[in-house]
């Protein structure tokens, strides 16, 4: 036996361990097997580092990116709101919808690849209804890659089966072959979690940092009934006049002009030179009794209050709210806003002013600053980030909409880069690395997010732990350690009839797959399983069927399974939370496949 097979085996078993017991953070661990295996002599420095140029780093971190545009730009929250809209009926039937569209979408699309469509909406769903992430993330990850066996093209290791098959016997597994067994998997999984296995999912809500509310905001600083709307009319004095020239209504009546929507476009920040125009609407701030007279005064019809939540469906680019503070030893202490020129240099509005338990709404435009003042001020985002980088003030409290809270302009975009992926995929077209690849790049150079949210949004982490297992899978096939495995598992098979041998390949393919999974799994074992068929002069189309969905095994653990790792950060889930549910799961289902296989191709 190769000395350094045995060592890689060794190697393998001490990497499960190490993972098992969480001592160390498992990105690390999987550095530290990487760097084992090049000083060792197994994998040369080459060898070992060419792993990060594979595919699956290049799909992982695209797919990131792509679920970063579905959250900023508000798909997430309309998939989010249709999962909700439909599941009414509690958390049960709300974890039932997340799992049978997952089971849809994965019998034709990569699991991988549908987590991450839906990861963002999911994490929506459980804010919204006020449940912990954990309680459908692993509900979701486990019955995208059972449900990746579906159909044949649900997954890439399906159609190796299928080849290998066809080469050895002549005839390949049709398109929906695996459904039966597959729907009795994805049954499984779906009884599982809706009946026990929803008491070993953590119900704890993830900390998150308390945010003001807008109505907090407007309690604060006394201005939930002072907002207003005005149309202009056609008789009013103001029309062609600017804002700037037009002091009526600021120093006659003490009014602040904070944003205006021209006839047939966007509620926009006012400017001093804003032209106003017949049937335009002003957005003033003012108590009531000014507001009347002014409209009066002005030939301006009221048209009623606008809360501050009107202001957080404001599109994203369009406006925000803050706070900003007043530092000591600020340049500005002892300046009026005039004198800054708030409005003027930054196109900002000041709504009010908080100092020492009083709020201050009325004459801003004159009053003197003070260290330690509060402002809330309403602008564009450029404007807020000019101001504070300009006059060095502190931005205490971002109060705009939050991305995904929004469906924004860029949605239809996101859609429309998204349907071309899953078309080149679906097609053939391109693979999914390159179809992914090029979404990602699309999202950016159309702005649907910013290259700098791209980066930020990939989980360097979780492709360092994706890399340093695929090194360990390179050895073992280097160094003949998985085919020592292999005729480990031929040797144990003898003598053990059709049906035990058909349990046996399938068990330790399984345990394989917690590292050896998908298409080189299934390259490494269909043929023994096969052969071991034809051996024993039974159907080999079973034992292929077993090794189809074995190899889809590594949702046990989140070791290599893609789709657990996607979800394993957000869900806050620890191997023992995994293991609670998959290791039962996995024997339900072992079981139930084992028995129909038996019983479909009668091998008893």
């Amino acid at each position: 036996m190769p000395s350094d097979a045995v060592v890689t085996i060794i190697l393998l078993i001490v990497t499960v361990l190490a993972m098992a017991t969480q001592r160390l953070r498992t990105d690390i661990i999987a550095l530290l097997v990487l760097l084992f295996l090049i000083i060792s002599g197994i994998l040369t420095a080459d060898e070992a580092f060419s792993v990060f140029g594979q595919p699956v780093i290049l799909i992982v971190a695209s797919i990131f990116v792509i679920g970063a545009a579905l959250l900023d730009t508000g798909v997430a929250t309309l998939i989010a709101n249709q999962i909700l809209r439909i599941g009414q009926g509690g958390e049960a039937y709300l974890m039932f919808i997340v799992m049978l569209t997952t089971a849809i979408l994965t019998a034709f699309l990569d699991g991988l690849l549908v987590v991450a469509l839906l990861l963002p909406a999911v994490l929506r769903v459980a804010r919204q209804a006020n449940l912990s992430p954990s309680r459908l993330l692993l509900p979701l990850a486990t019955v995208a890659t059972i449900g990746n066996t579906l159909t044949l093209i649900g997954t890439t290791s399906n159609p190796l089966v299928s080849d290998i098959l066809a080469e050895s016997t002549g005839a390949g597994l049709g398109l929906l072959t695996m459904t039966p067994f597959a729907l009795a998997s994805v049954g499984v999984v779906m009884a599982w979690y809706l009946t026990g296995g929803r008491l070993f999912l953590s119900r704890e809500l993830p900390p998150e940092p308390h945010r003001l509310s807008l109505t907090e905001v407007g309690q604060s600083y006394q201005i939930d009934k002072l907002l207003y709307r005005l149309r202009v009319r056609s008789s009013s004095d103001l029309i062609a006049e600017t804002v700037g020239a037009n002091g009526g209504l600021q120093k006659n009546f003490g009014l602040n002009v904070i944003a205006i929507r021209p006839q047939g476009g966007p509620l926009q920040a006012v400017s001093p030179d804003q032209v106003l125009e017949q049937d335009d609407i002003l957005i003033v701030e003012g108590d009531t009794g000014r507001i009347l007279r002014a409209a009066q005064a002005h030939g301006l019809e009221l048209k009623g209050t606008v809360s501050l939540e009107e202001f957080n469906q404001i599109e994203l680019e369009t406006l925000r709210l803050a706070e900003l503070m007043i530092p000591f030893r600020s340049s500005l202490v002892g300046q009026s806003l005039t004198e800054i020129g708030f409005r003027r240099r930054f196109g900002l509005n000041v709504l009010a002013v908080h100092r020492q338990d009083q709020s201050i709404r009325t004459d801003l435009p004159q009053f003197v600053l003070a260290a330690g003042d509060t402002l809330l001020v309403q602008g564009t985002p450029a404007s807020l980030q000019a101001v504070g980088r300009d006059l060095d003030l502190v931005r205490v409290t971002d109060l705009g909409p939050q991305p995904g809270d929004q469906i924004t302009a860029k949605a239809r975009w996101t859609m429309i880069i998204l349907a071309a992926m899953l078309l080149l995929v679906m097609t053939g077209l391109a693979s999914l690395a390159t179809a992914s690849v090029m979404a990602a790049l699309a999202l950016v150079m159309l702005k649907c997010l910013s290259p700098e949210r791209a980066y930020q949004s990939i989980n360097g982490s979780l492709l360092v732990l994706i890399g340093g297992m695929l090194s360990l899978s390179i050895a073992l096939q280097k160094t003949g350690a998985a085919e020592l495995i292999a005729d480990f598992i031929a040797g144990l098979s003898q003598g053990l009839g059709v049906v035990g041998s058909l349990a046996l390949v399938y068990l330790l393919t399984s345990l394989s797959a917690q590292v050896i999974g998908g298409a080189v799994g299934a390259a490494i074992f269909a043929p023994i399983a096969i052969s071991l068929a034809v051996t024993q002069g039974a159907p080999p189309a079973p034992f292929a069927i077993a090794i189809a969905f074995a190899v889809m095994g590594g949702f046990i653990t989140p070791l290599t399974d893609g789709d657990n790792l996607l979800v394993r950060e957000p869900g806050r889930y620890g191997m023992a939370d995994y293991l609670k549910n998959t290791v039962p799961i996995f024997v339900i289902q072992s079981t139930v496949l084992i028995g129909m296989l038996t019983v479909v191709y009668g091998l008893l």
